[in-house]
């Protein structure tokens, strides 16, 4: 699998999604990880240290993947207009 390219491997996602009847949604993942997920405030500052998010503006706090995977959903979610 390390071999496969990005559009090789959202192919066999989607061929997979299609055959249990899941949605594939496809969004922006820019600066996910440098947004805030509470506030909204995106900031370069926001990620000082590689693996960790503190927002400069309300304090929020949390692992920086963890940070871009909600705000990754909440751009799905966004997208389905949920």
């Amino acid at each position: 699998m390390s071999g496969w390219n990005f559009r090789e491997l959202a192919s066999f996602i989607e061929y997979k999604a299609a055959l249990q009847g899941v949605p594939v949604i496809y969004v922006d993942p820019k600066e996910t990880s440098k947004t805030c997920p509470k506030c909204g405030n995106v900031s370069r500052y926001n990620r000082k240290k590689q693996g960790w998010f503190k927002c400069t503006k309300c304090g929020y706090q949390s692992d920086a993947d963890r940070v871009g995977a909600i705000n990754i959903a909440a751009r799905a979610l966004d997208a389905l207009g949920a």
